[in-house]
């Protein structure tokens, strides 16, 4: 089971927005190129707590359904919530939100024709 710390949750275009991490499947060699970063340090920090190694997920729900959500591997940090300011995370937001719109909108005409039926 892969478990999410919480980084910042709000309202967005009428979606409540959870936007959490999680522990990076990826090996950081497999991520940087080696001529311009010390990948050997890269990983020291990263294990000695200095630098946070992750997988961003963002999230768009109504009344606690999930309607929308973005993933991006390979975070690398000091601070994991730096993300929440620097772009990547409202680059996310936005894609989370515009799958959720339309989700909404295909459920919307899928709901009525079930209520219409329980209706009969």
């Amino acid at each position: 089971m892969r478990y999410y710390d919480t980084l910042a949750t709000m309202q967005r275009d009428g979606f409540e927005i959870i936007v959490d991490k999680s522990y990076e499947d990826l090996n950081p060699r497999d991520c940087f190129d080696d001529t311009c970063c010390d990948i050997e340090e890269i990983i020291k920090d990263i294990d000695r707590g200095h630098l946070d190694w992750f997988m961003l997920r963002v999230r768009a729900l109504v009344d606690g359904h999930e309607l929308g959500s973005a993933y991006l591997g390979g975070m690398l940090y000091e601070d994991p919530t730096e993300c929440l300011t620097d772009g990547s995370a409202e680059d996310m937001i936005c894609e989370a939100v515009a799958e959720a719109k339309r989700e909404a909108q295909r459920l919307v005409g899928s709901l009525s024709k079930v209520v219409d039926t329980a209706q009969v």
